[in-house]
């Protein structure tokens, strides 16, 4: 501590943030661990659904042809729906742990290494968890197509050509109400 603080090198402004090991796991528990184990386990429950396996078969048993069928339209669009979906989490839940895990892995290595981690370094990776929060707008916006529909509409002030054409052809044009002294758009 007494080296950081009097450091030639430092500014005599600068803030040292040094926390005990109790602090450092619990934050490093609460904050990141808990999350991540969570969205594995949730990740773990929803990846095994978009890929059923195959039903296995007993060697003595005859070996059954059941009549087959072509997927309809609607279970085959549901099933990319959701194998898209599963992707989309597998890459930002990637990202999310890939930015954020060097922060929390230091942050609890630290106090039990003599707090000798080099203050560029945790620079360094904490700025790599706030490049996360600064991505995901843009992974979303890559992945998702109505997320970049509406990323679109923000970003170019509502022009019209990134709205969604209306199933009627022409927009319905509104009208106002009031109710109870407040006015309301109706479509």
């Amino acid at each position: 501590i007494q080296q950081r603080q009097f450091n030639k090198a430092s500014n005599s402004t600068y803030c040292i943030f040094m926390v005990n090991k109790p602090y450092a796991i619990t934050c490093s528990v609460v904050a990141f661990y808990i999350p991540f184990l969570l969205m594995v386990l949730a990740y773990h429950r929803i990846y095994p659904r978009q890929h059923p396996p195959e039903p296995q078969q007993h060697p003595q048993e005859p070996r059954q042809h059941p009549q087959q069928h072509p997927p309809d339209q609607h279970s085959t669009h549901r099933m990319k729906t959701e194998t898209k979906a599963a992707k989309t989490l597998c890459i930002i839940m990637g990202c999310f742990c890939l930015c954020w895990a060097p922060f929390f892995v230091t942050n609890i290595v630290d106090p039990f290494i003599n707090y000798t981690v080099p203050g560029k370094l945790w620079t360094a990776f904490l700025w790599l968890g706030y490049i996360n929060s600064g991505l995901n707008p843009f992974l979303y916006a890559f992945l998702n197509k109505a997320f970049r529909r509406a990323f679109l509409i923000i970003l170019c002030c509502g022009d019209e050509r990134y709205r969604r054409p209306s199933i009627l052809g022409q927009t319905v044009p509104c009208s106002t109400t009031t109710i109870n002294g407040s006015t309301h758009v109706l479509r």
